[in-house]
């Protein structure tokens, strides 16, 4: 197995289990400012909120509320029994985001627990079912980007489509593929950077890997690679929230989608960036 090759320093790893059917499958993580409290959604449309208990910057424990499905109205969906919920995000004012990569929509839940889809985008349209928007990131000034897991082939950057209320949509940048690795989190950073969480799978295993990116309008950016991680080192990372510590350092937590499957694990994972 090849080691790590990394600029972040591992913190902790806490297996989370939980005895209910439906827990699980999260791909999508939010965090309080300061690391403690948290949001995670399941790809079957479900949230669970709770806090993440540290000692030593190691996690020792979760405690969390029962499980709700996100109550999304059916007509919302051409399809409305498949919900493959991927993308979460929230703004300023509370409001949640949802990315749904079965059929490319981004959907906002307002404060009084109404639901709206964005409005379309023929680039966004034209992404393949089941293959398109997996990570969902919102800026302070509520700006929304949303990355698919696929480009045009092997080679081909990675589209980041961007959404402001007053204008809609457009694509400002994309960003490079390279060594297997596919887009699945996303989080603007405290420090105003788009920090994106990919996924490899070689057959054996999952690897991840975390690069951050100034927010331009540039094509085929490279970013910063500040994390990548060997074949098996975490389980399935899908969720990525990125916050600062009270000693200054840049935190990155990240959260495993099991598949419901008993042989992979609900890990959550946390590497810092900094002293």
């Amino acid at each position: 197995m090849d080691e790590d090759k990394t600029s972040a320093r591992f913190l902790s790893s806490y297996h989370w289990t939980k005895e209910r059917a439906d827990f699980g499958g999260y791909s999508g993580l939010i965090l309080s400012p300061d690391g403690a409290s948290f949001v995670m959604m399941s790809d079957r449309a479900h949230l669970i909120e709770g806090t993440i208990f540290r000692h030593s910057n190691r996690i020792i424990g979760l405690r969390s509320s029962e499980m709700a499905p996100l109550d999304i109205p059916d007509s919302l969906f051409a399809h409305p029994s498949n919900r493959d919920t991927e993308g979460l995000a929230r703004d300023a004012d509370g409001r949640l985001f949802v990315s749904v990569e079965s059929e490319n929509l981004v959907l906002r839940r307002d404060l009084d627990g109404s639901w709206a889809a964005l409005p379309r985008f023929p680039s966004i349209d034209a992404l393949p079912s089941n293959r398109g928007l997996e990570a969902l990131a919102i800026s302070t000034d509520d700006t929304i980007y949303a990355l698919p897991e696929v480009s045009r082939d092997l080679l081909a950057p990675f589209a980041v489509f961007r959404f402001r209320g007053n204008v809609g949509w457009d694509q400002p940048m994309s960003i490079s593929r390279s060594d297997g690795f596919v887009p699945v989190g996303a989080d603007v950073g405290p420090d105003g950077q788009l920090y994106i969480l990919e996924r490899g799978f070689s057959g054996f295993g999952f690897s991840s890997r975390v690069r951050r990116f100034e927010i331009n309008e540039t094509e085929n950016a490279a970013g910063e690679t500040l994390l990548t991680t060997s074949t098996r080192r975490h389980d399935n990372l899908e969720g990525l929230a990125v916050w600062r510590a009270e000693d200054g350092t840049i935190r990155l937590t990240m959260v495993s989608d099991d598949n419901f499957m008993s042989l992979q694990n609900t890990e959550i994972v946390e590497y810092t960036i900094g002293n």
